[in-house]
C-alpha cells in the first residue's frame, strides 16, 4: 500500500511544470525549422523547380483559388494540393496538422457571424428564435426571424476551403524552397529590396530570440528549487518580456553594424545561380492548365 502511494507521489512530482512545457514548446518550434531545411533539400517535385517558377506557379494557384465559388471544386483543389505535398516528399501528417490546426482556429471564428440571418440573409436552415418585430439599429436592420441560413453556411465553407488552399500552398512554397533561395528569387521577380530585407531580418531574429528565450528559461529553472506560485510565474514572464525587448533592441544594432562592416547592402547574396530548365517551363504550362481546369469546373458545376 505504501509502495503504491510512493509511486503515485513520484508520478505527480515529475509532472512537467510551466517552465518545462515552455522550454519544450520553444525547442519544438526550432526543431520544425531544422526539419523544414531538410525537406527543402530532398529530391521532390517542387524542390527540383527553379525557385522563381515555384513562386509564380504558387501565386497562380492562389489567385485561381480565389476565383472558385463551388465548395466541391475547392475540396478537390485541397486534395490536389495534398497530392502535390506528397510527391514533393513533405510529411503529410505534419503538413495537415500545420495547415488544418491554423485554418479552423482563425477562419472559423471570423466566419461564424456570417452564418446567421442578421449578417447574411437567406433561406433558413435552422430557426433559432423569433423577435416580436424587426429591429432597426442605425443602418442595420435585424430581421424578425433569427436563423442559420443556407447562404451563410455556403459562404463560410467556401471561405474556409479557400483559406486552406492558400495556407497549404504558402506552406509548401516555404517547405520546398530554401529560405536564402526564396529571398533571392523574390528579388529576381521584382519585389522591392526593403521588403526582402525585412523578411530576411525577421526570419533571422525569430529564431535568435527563441534561442535567447530558451536560455533565459533554462537559467531560471536551474536556479529554482521546488514549484513556483502563479504570481511568481507571472512576475517572471513580465520581467522576461522586458529583458527580451531590451536584448533584441541592443542585438539588432550590434548585428546590423557587424553586417554593414562586412559589406551588407540590403540584397540577398546567394552563390547559387538560377537557370530555367525545360522541365520548369513544362511545369508552368501544366499549372496554367490546372488553373483553367479548376476555373472551368467551377463554372460548369453548380452546387444546390
Amino acid at each position: 500500500m505504501c509502495l503504491n502511494c510512493f509511486k503515485t507521489n513520484s508520478t505527480k512530482s515529475i509532472k512537467p511544470g510551466f517552465m518545462e512545457k515552455t522550454i519544450n514548446e520553444l525547442n519544438n518550434v526550432m526543431k520544425e525549422e531544422f526539419i523544414a531545411g531538410k525537406i527543402a533539400s530532398r529530391h521532390g517535385l517542387l524542390q527540383s523547380l527553379d525557385p522563381r517558377i515555384n513562386i509564380i506557379s504558387t501565386l497562380l494557384l492562389i489567385i485561381t483559388a480565389n476565383f472558385i465559388h463551388q465548395p466541391v471544386i475547392l475540396l478537390f483543389f485541397n486534395i490536389w494540393v495534398i497530392w502535390l505535398a506528397k510527391v514533393s516528399l513533405v510529411p503529410i501528417k505534419s503538413f495537415l496538422k500545420r495547415v488544418w490546426l491554423i485554418v479552423p482556429l482563425f477562419t472559423v471564428i471570423m466566419v461564424i457571424p456570417s452564418i446567421f440571418s442578421p449578417f447574411l440573409p437567406g433561406e433558413p436552415l435552422l430557426v433559432l428564435f423569433y423577435l416580436p418585430h424587426p429591429v432597426q439599429f442605425l443602418f442595420w436592420q435585424i430581421p424578425q426571424v433569427i436563423s442559420i441560413t443556407k447562404q451563410g453556411i455556403f459562404a463560410a465553407i467556401v471561405l474556409v476551403l479557400r483559406v486552406g488552399i492558400c495556407v497549404s500552398l504558402s506552406l509548401l512554397l516555404t517547405l520546398t524552397t530554401k529560405w536564402s533561395l526564396l529571398l533571392k528569387a523574390l528579388s529576381k521577380i521584382g519585389i522591392p529590396p526593403i521588403f526582402i530585407s525585412i523578411l530576411e531580418m525577421a526570419h533571422r531574429y525569430i529564431y535568435l530570440l527563441l534561442q535567447t528565450t530558451v536560455d533565459m528559461f533554462i537559467a531560471k529553472k536551474s536556479r529554482t528549487v521546488g514549484r513556483t506560485t502563479t504570481g511568481e510565474q507571472r512576475q517572471f514572464l513580465s520581467n522576461s518580456m522586458s529583458i527580451l525587448l531590451g536584448k533584441s533592441y541592443f542585438m539588432s544594432n550590434e548585428v546590423y553594424s557587424a553586417m554593414t562592416s562586412r559589406g551588407y547592402n540590403g540584397k540577398a547574396l546567394v552563390l547559387t545561380e538560377f537557370k530555367v530548365k525545360l522541365f520548369d517551363w513544362l511545369w508552368l504550362i501544366f499549372i496554367i492548365i490546372v488553373c483553367l481546369f479548376f476555373i472551368g469546373g467551377d463554372r460548369l458545376f453548380v452546387w444546390k
